[in-house]
């Protein structure tokens, strides 16, 4: 049975002191079958379970099996499901400083945006905001640099951008829309049909062996790069406040050691396994380039108006950004002085 956006406030309360040697649901916003995503949230529970001695379980469910993707969030939040395994943006219609912690735009590497989070107050921030909603959230998985999108047409100047019906989300989906795009959030499961029915022009998912598996080489032949809107990103484990502060201080450790783990296994598994669906999809017909200069540019003026804009309607929005950009300063000056470019 699909929940609704808020359990009831008698279900809430009976899940405010859980039983923690019962599975708990931990639902995700992707399919189990995905590369990485799927394996990676298999890994964490089966780490937890280990790590705590199976005095805390997880039990991983796939997109839609309890609640649609969207509104994971507010079912942790309100105690109908334990945990989620998901995407930060999705919840930023409601907290527009949580999609900082999707993806950055423009942004650093993996290695920069997970040293911010762990070594530079992200992690204190992220859980700063969630904390009105009931939900702690962390990273469990960091995500390389995808792909700038999968378009059914050419891409050649800024202008081509206006009028397409691209899904994309978060801060991408905003910038995009402010060079006349139509940014449309989509359920993955959806994707492919939309572009081989012409609801969609272009779309951006993942990097190449997450996208070779949705098949969109079949229904768009111009894969282009780089991934401007998320040059690094994490999957975040969100659980519901009451159970979290239900555990021991042993047990939500060992959560945040797994997902540790997982942060520098998703990494491992992608870095380098890029090449091989890089090559079917040549072999397929799929013009593999990179985006024009002028492209570029004029989406790296939009990212910067879209931050100005954000930035002065919401006081976290740029806490959290300033937080982000002061500890890139620091980040950089080091990585620049190490250069062999």
């Amino acid at each position: 049975m699909i929940l609704r956006t808020l359990a009831a406030a008698g279900l809430a309360a009976a899940l405010s002191a859980p039983a923690l040697a019962a599975d708990m649901n931990l639902q995700s916003a992707f399919g189990k079958g995905l590369p990485v995503l799927g394996p990676a949230a298999d890994r964490f529970a089966a780490n937890v379970k280990t790590l705590t001695g199976g005095s805390v379980s997880f039990k991983h469910l796939g997109a839609g099996e309890l609640s649609p993707p969207f509104e994971i969030f507010d079912n942790v939040g309100a105690g109908a499901i334990q945990a989620g395994w998901t995407y930060a943006a999705y919840a930023s219609g409601k907290v527009p400083a949580a999609a900082l912690f999707g993806s950055i735009p423009f942004g650093g590497t993996a290695m920069q945006y997970i040293s911010w989070l762990n070594h530079g107050g992200g992690l204190e921030l992220w859980r700063e905001i969630y904390e009105p909603y009931n939900v702690v959230p962390m990273a469990c998985g960091v995500i390389i640099s995808e792909a700038g999108g999968w378009y059914t047409k050419p891409i050649e100047s800024p202008e081509d951008l206006k009028g397409l019906n691209i899904r994309i989300g978060g801060l991408g989906g905003a910038i995009l829309a402010k060079l006349g795009a139509n940014a449309m959030s989509l359920p993955v499961g959806e994707i492919s049909t939309s572009l081989e029915t012409g609801r969609l022009d272009a779309t951006e998912l993942s990097f190449p062996m997450v996208d070779k598996l949705l098949g969109f080489d079949k229904v768009a032949k111009y894969y282009y790069f780089p991934g401007w809107h998320q040059p690094a990103g994490f999957t975040e484990l969100i659980i519901n406040k009451d159970v979290w502060d239900g555990m021991t201080a042993d047990q939500r450790t060992a959560i945040e050691v797994a997902c540790n783990d997982v942060n520098l296994w998703t990494i491992g598994v992608a870095a380098g396994a890029q090449s091989e669906p890089l090559a079917a999809f040549r072999a397929n017909g799929v013009s593999v380039q990179r985006f024009p200069d002028s492209v570029i540019t004029a989406l790296r003026e939009a990212a910067d108006a879209i931050y100005a804009e954000k930035s002065a309607q919401d006081p976290l929005f740029k806490k959290v950004l300033d937080s982000y950009n002061a500890y890139g300063e620091r980040y950089k000056e080091y990585q620049q002085l190490n250069s062999l470019q």
